[in-house]
């Protein structure tokens, strides 16, 4: 594949997977609005979730490039990375955590599984 295809590919992944994490984020708010759950209870599977968006998003990217799996899906997540990065510097004036860099380094990871998974479907 060329580079442009392999773009398009990372774009839409990155595409994917921004909006699965802005769906789940907008359902788990409503639900800590609407009732008496606490954060600090859905902690876990918020994580779980956010795993799970970025290897989706791998695998869509993936399955679009049809080669370099592991390549496609690690550029997908730090383009999601850096869009996640700028946001939380831009807009709350806050930089990286230990922790944080911690998950990123999963989310790469999970990313590019999904990535490889993609391309070896069927």
């Amino acid at each position: 594949m060329q580079t442009g295809g392999r773009m398009y590919s990372v774009g839409s992944g990155i595409i994917v997977t921004v909006g699965l994490l802005i769906i789940f984020s907008v359902a788990f708010s409503l639900i800590l609005r609407f009732s008496s759950v606490t954060e600090a209870s859905l902690q876990w599977l918020l994580i779980v979730l956010a795993f799970l968006g970025f290897g989706i998003g791998g695998f869509s990217a993936g399955n679009r490039s049809q080669d370099k799996g592991l390549f496609t899906g690690s550029l997908t997540a730090i383009g999601v990375i850096i869009i996640i990065l700028l946001c939380q510097y831009l807009g709350y004036d806050h930089t990286m955590s230990a922790i944080q860099g911690i998950f990123f380094v999963g989310f790469l990871i999970v990313s590019a599984l999904g990535a490889a998974i993609g391309v070896n479907r069927g």
